[in-house]
């Protein structure tokens, strides 16, 4: 089934598979990268991944995920998912104490992760 293109005032047909035409679907990707690069050039950024680049995090990561392996989002769902992801509670936004302390850490597989971290960054910068 064919489909307009989601760009207001857009009359050509969306590309397949996509809510808009080839020429809008170009420029939402450009804006797209532009927006990622903005975000990945923030202090904070920086800061997390240098935080996430310590092999100190590798190994306490890891210790963390023998100990709990199980994703706790699907387990609430009745779902048994091996974590795969150790997550900030509440986002650490490169602040070294909340980033070690581990009464903040949950154990997540990477779909939930993703998810979360996606609702994380959308609401920061929408609000």
């Amino acid at each position: 089934m064919r489909k307009l293109c989601a760009a207001p005032g857009c009359e050509d047909v969306a590309a397949p598979g996509k809510a808009r035409c080839p020429d809008h679907q170009d420029d939402q990707d450009r804006r797209r990268a532009a927006r990622k690069a903005a975000a990945q050039a923030t202090p904070h950024a920086a800061a997390a991944r240098a935080l996430y680049a310590d092999p100190r995090w590798t190994a306490a990561a890891r210790r963390f995920l023998e100990r709990h392996p199980l994703c706790v989002d699907c387990g609430e769902l009745g779902v048994v998912e091996p974590a795969t992801d150790v997550d900030h509670v509440v986002p650490h936004k490169g602040d070294r104490q909340l980033f070690w302390d581990r009464s903040n850490w949950q154990p997540l597989c990477h779909r939930c992760h993703s998810r979360k971290t996606a609702r994380e960054v959308w609401h920061a910068h929408r609000g």
